[in-house]
């Protein structure tokens, strides 16, 4: 196919914000569509190939993926390279250990699926993956496994066939993708099936400009359709943030924009000249380059205890990821996609032993933990400490839960658990202790930031979650099963992340509560160890380390001052003081050296059953889940509540 000089400027256009987008650049807050934009120009850049050959029927499937390895696998294979002796120096074995797994995963494409089951993109621990980015190379390549071979038996029914079949499949995808940007938002995000309609918005574009006999566009209509497209592009790069359902209808904007830039747009057109410039076009020949190796750099950059949040220092990281991309770019990709330098042979035999030298190493750093034996046998504990598994235990509970109906006749105490991670933490405390055998539990979630609050007006303004469509999913205490859960519950425990603005209004919802379901809640405070720095503790002299103590800090204390004055004495229970005592002075290990805290914030399993042990002396003797009745006066939990005064 004719090279197009403009879709390399494109590509600059693609690959800047998303850089900023990671350094932290706020102006930059949609910056993430630039990987949307990359699906769309790949879309049409491998379509308008295999079109070009099957017409002169010379297509090959073995091209077709010798050139997707030419593309790829040099260029990535560097970056992973250099990531191997970065992630050993730098990352504590737990680290290691998931390293290890995306190391696999990259290899074999899977990359996508592997960080869906851990963790969302925007998260903050996402940012600390160096191999995070390689998940939309893995949507590429899932989908080019099966887009030649579809095209293959496709293309004998004809254009109008096939485009009618493209469109079916893409509207298909968009509306799983819209359904799961409001549902599903993390598996919507990483996987094929959500993202493919993305890339064949290019294989359409490539199809319209293959079609014989087009009639040339005037020159304002390509200015027009093309500003369009770079107005679209610009409104979702810098008006798009994290709190934007994505992907779904929403990415019509960056992709649609690129499609009407990919059409319309050409060198004398207004955008054409800006696209077709020396410094965008110079940029966008290394941005494939320049997106593998910003992620690790500014992930690395993380581990080795530099500033989270620093403009001058990624800003620089930034410049460097561009000067590192230049280099790989002239010395690997370059010669790679030449049969005259790497013959196919070559290639192949390249191809196979660097991802499988790859691959066997991440799988043996995932058996050996990460590699754990190289550390004092004291260190090797906590450097196994890993919030993905920690992560999954505070959740698995409480989900299993989510609206279990109270059994009839069951004759322990029905108690109904609403909140957010704080409040599963509230749960792994009761089943890891004597209470578990007194009480029978049912869960209702209200994420974090979303406002575990009641109230008869809209509030939605105050809420900080950065994804507020996971609040309507949440129902908050509305809904017919939520009532009925409330209605039979003996109890409703209310835990949560408290937040200042929540704390304002918790006063006035739990008068709504009270009023329509009876004085049955008790309000639960959130605790807060501390940074829980792994590597610091890990430096800090055996045996003072486990008498390590951090001390609340006064924000915390003041909030859960107001929070208690919300709700009233009685009806809270002050975590914070049960864990770290009346001077607020927080313990991170049990006497034998097991963390009670992970992150500062959950507790892991043992510190579970420390506040579950807590939790039971605390109400041991107030007439709460002892007497094994099923019918609990609302004046036992009051005086269950304030005891701890």
């Amino acid at each position: 196919m004719e090279y197009r000089r403009e879709i390399d400027g494109l590509r600059a256009l693609a690959v800047i914000p998303v850089i900023l987008f990671h350094a932290g650049f706020e102006v930059f807050s949609g910056g993430y569509v630039g990987v949307d934009v990359f699906f769309v120009i790949s879309g049409y850049l491998i379509a308008s190939i295999v079109m070009t050959e099957m017409s002169a029927e010379r297509f090959s499937l073995a091209r077709f993926y010798e050139r997707r390895a030419r593309r790829i696998l040099p260029a990535l294979l560097l970056v992973v390279a250099v990531c191997i002796p970065a992630a050993y120096a730098l990352l504590l074995p737990s680290e290691m250990k998931e390293f290890g797994q995306s190391l696999v995963a990259t290899m074999t494409f899977s990359s996508n699926i592997l960080f869906w089951s851990q963790t969302g993109y925007f998260e903050g621990a996402a940012e600390m993956k160096p191999l995070l980015h390689t998940w939309s190379l893995a949507v590429e390549e899932q989908f080019y496994l099966f887009f030649p071979l579809f095209m293959m038996l496709a293309w004998r029914w004809g254009r109008a066939w096939l485009t009618a079949l493209l469109i079916l499949v893409a509207i298909a995808s968009l509306a799983l993708a819209q359904w799961g940007a409001l549902h599903k938002p993390i598996a919507a995000f990483f996987l094929l099936p959500t993202r493919a309609w993305e890339l064949i918005i290019g294989v359409l574009v490539a199809l319209h400009l293959s079609r014989p006999g087009q009639k040339e566009v005037p020159l304002a209509v390509r200015n027009g359709a093309s500003l369009l497209g770079a107005g679209l592009l610009l409104f979702a790069i810098f008006g798009f943030d994290q709190r934007t359902p994505f992907p779904g209808l929403y990415a019509l904007v960056p992709t649609v924009g690129t499609a009407l830039i990919i059409v319309y747009c050409a060198p004398q057109t207004w955008v054409g000249k800006v696209l077709c410039s020396s410094a965008f076009v110079g940029v966008g020949l290394i941005s494939y380059s320049a997106y593998l190796w910003h992620q690790p750099l500014f992930a690395f950059a993380k581990h080795a205890g530099l500033p989270s949040h620093h403009t001058a220092l990624y800003g620089g990281l930034s410049l460097l990821a561009l000067a590192l991309a230049y280099g790989s770019w002239r010395f690997v990709e370059t010669p790679f996609r030449h049969a005259r330098h790497i013959t196919r042979r070559q290639m192949a035999g390249f191809s196979f032993a660097g991802c499988s030298a790859v691959a066997v190493l991440g799988a043996v750093a995932h058996a050996a933990d990460g590699f754990v034996d190289r550390l004092a046998p004291e260190d090797r504990y906590l450097a196994t400490v890993s919030p993905g598994v920690y992560g999954e235990y505070v959740r698995k509970r409480f989900d299993d839960l989510h609206h279990v109906p109270f059994k009839i006749g069951d004759q322990r105490v029905k108690v109904l658990v609403v909140g957010d991670s704080f409040a599963k933490d509230l749960v792994n405390a009761v089943y890891e202790s004597p209470l578990a055998a007194q009480i029978q539990i049912s869960t209702h979630q209200i994420t974090a930031g979303c406002g575990n609050l009641h109230l008869a007006r809209d509030f939605r303004d105050d809420i900080t979650q950065k994804q507020p469509f996971l609040c309507d999913n949440d129902g908050w205490y509305k809904g017919q099963a939520m009532h009925e859960l409330i209605r039979q519950s003996d109890v409703v425990w209310i835990a949560s992340a408290w937040s200042p603005w929540e704390a304002r209004l918790l006063k006035e919802s739990l008068s709504n509560l009270n009023q329509e379901y009876g004085e049955k809640f008790i309000v639960f405070g959130s605790k807060n160890f501390g940074a829980i720095d792994i590597k610091r503790l890990m430096s800090t002299p055996m045996p003072g380390r486990y008498a390590v103590r951090n001390k609340l800090p006064s924000t915390h204390r003041d909030l859960n001052q107001a929070v208690e004055e919300a709700a009233g004495a009685a009806r809270f229970v002050n975590v914070s003081a049960l864990l770290c005592g009346p001077q607020g002075l927080c313990p991170l290990f049990l006497p034998d050296g097991r963390l009670i805290s992970y992150d500062g914030g959950h507790l892991t399993k043992d510190g579970a059953r420390l506040l579950g042990k807590l939790l039971s002396e605390h109400l041991r003797g107030r007439q709460f889940v002892l007497q094994n009745h099923r019918s609990v006066s609302s004046a036992a939990l009051v005086q269950s509540a304030g005891a701890q005064r």
